[in-house]
């Protein structure tokens, strides 16, 4: 898969007196107002850090025990696939592109209705995303709303593993939910030394806004530190609600919830593989929703991405979602503006390509669109190369003013490797247009990504792999302590 390398074409939103002028907020705010800490482990390791629990509500931590915790923690993750290939670098401005997890709502598309999501669906979601050739990692994409109670995110994942060889981002209720995918990630790959020395896994947490470090959060991150495998840990401040009402407020608010967690598990695990992070917006005081499709989303993406690698650390990013209940203008306009600035800003890890109603709701055709725009993205934002052949000045005075080069040798050996050809955008002259049934773009990705599902068969592991992940699944048992 083409990996877009950003050096040279990034986009920086902070100047360097600001970046530090933001570590110095982010310090003092971890230092002198501190953080919750709900997990009795995560307690435990900060008091031997030299850390006041004596308040579990205002834990604060030292600036130097940061600095430290940056240091150790590495600068470069790489992710495998299920075959043990690797397919992520993170690393500086590299991107790679992929789904969101845990819609509860899918729109189907035989029926096109907008319905409950179920196990099947996240199969058939992540099935299809395994043909996208932009589409370098996956998440659920929906939610297992079929499953026993409390046991979503185990067959979600069985459902994943089993129909992508792609890296597969995961969530969960807690420590068990945790141990049962690592058991059944280890199974597909032929043992837990394989699954640590190239882990296709990567888990996706969060602390809660403003400041608080739940045993839920936590401890997941916890037990991936003891196996290895990367972690995303990252807040999510709603600005108005969660957050004060500022850009500025919320960024630094962000980092602070990432960088004191990564304190945590650098304590637990110098060198654990900890990514970066925050998805912070407004809440729109019209609707309460947590805006996936704002502009200050976009500014705070580019600002976060500047402090990471201020940083030198892995990051992770919303891109490629909307507000909107259809794949339409406002769609597109949210998708194109969004995945275009997380590219420019060298976000390593942009997930939720293909998001509808806030996050709500996941689509064939929307994940499809999503494709191609990354795809034009990438072909835009490619370097251009300067020599004899590229430009062709022997070529060039030969047709001379006024000719044509279309019957040229050269242009039959460039257009296919040099033009950037749609999939699935429409440039037919209207009558030709309305010949084909004068379909719009929705009704196009409609029909495409049917196919598309209905060609590809993923490449199946082999039986045994297949039984033990379904044992594992069948005997999982809820987490009871997730608060």
């Amino acid at each position: 898969m083409e990996t877009y390398q950003g050096k040279g074409s990034r986009n920086r939103i902070l100047s360097n007196e600001q970046k530090d002028q933001i570590n110095e907020y982010a310090l003092r705010l971890m230092e002198e107002i501190g953080c919750k800490v709900l997990c009795n482990e995560a307690l435990d390791i900060l008091d031997s850090a030299g850390c006041d629990v004596t308040d579990p509500d205002r834990v604060k931590i030292s600036r130097q025990l940061v600095m430290e915790a940056i240091e150790a923690a590495p600068k470069t993750i790489d992710v495998f696939d299920r075959d043990g290939k690797l397919a992520m670098q993170l690393a500086e401005d590299s991107c790679y592109y992929g789904t969101g997890s845990d819609c509860p709502t899918t729109i189907d598309p035989y029926s096109g209705q907008r319905r409950p999501c179920t196990k099947e669906d996240v199969r058939r979601l992540v099935r299809f995303c395994d043909a996208l050739p932009n589409i370098d990692f996956v998440m659920s994409f929906g939610i297992a709303n079929d499953a026993p109670e409390g046991t979503s995110f185990v067959h979600q994942y069985e459902a994943m593993l089993l129909n992508t060889q792609k890296p597969i981002i995961v969530t969960g209720h807690g420590r068990n939910d945790m141990m049962a995918m690592i058991e059944m990630c280890a199974a597909a790959l032929g043992g837990m030394e394989e699954l640590k020395t190239r882990p296709p896994l990567i888990l996706y947490s969060e602390p809660l806004s403003p400041l608080v470090h739940t045993e839920m959060g936590i401890g997941k991150g916890l037990v991936c530190c003891e196996y290895g495998i990367p972690f995303i840990y990252i807040g999510s401040p709603m600005m108005g609600a969660t957050a004060p009402a500022t850009l500025e407020a919320a960024l630094v608010q962000a980092i602070a919830e990432s960088l004191s967690g990564l304190v945590i598990f650098q304590e637990k695990q110098p060198g654990a593989k900890f990514i970066f992070g925050g998805d912070a917006t407004v809440m729109d005081m019209n609707t309460s929703i947590f805006s996936y499709g704002a502009p200050e989303l976009n500014i705070l993406n580019g600002a976060l991405a500047d402090m990471a690698h201020f940083y030198g650390l892995p990051f992770f990013c919303i891109a490629g979602a909307t507000d909107s209940k259809v794949l339409d203008v406002q769609a597109g306009l949210e998708y194109g503006m969004s995945i275009y600035n997380a590219t420019l800003n060298g976000c390593n890890i942009i997930h939720d390509c293909g998001y509808l109603e806030s996050g709500l709701t996941s689509s064939f055709e929307s994940v499809l669109f999503a494709d191609e725009v990354i795809g034009m993205i990438k072909y835009m934002l490619r370097p251009l190369d300067f020599n004899d052949e590229t430009v062709p000045f022997e070529l060039m005075e030969r047709v001379g003013p006024g000719g044509n080069f279309l019957v040229e040798e050269h242009t039959a050996e460039h257009f296919r490797r040099t033009f950037w050809f749609p999939r699935f955008l429409d440039r037919k002259i209207y009558e030709m247009w309305e010949t084909d049934g004068s379909k719009d773009l929705r009704a196009v990705l409609n029909e495409r990504s049917k196919s598309i599902f209905e060609g590809h068969t993923p490449k199946e592991l082999p039986e045994k792999a297949v039984k033990a992940i379904r044992e594992i699944v069948a005997n999982h048992r809820p987490d009871t302590k997730t608060s």
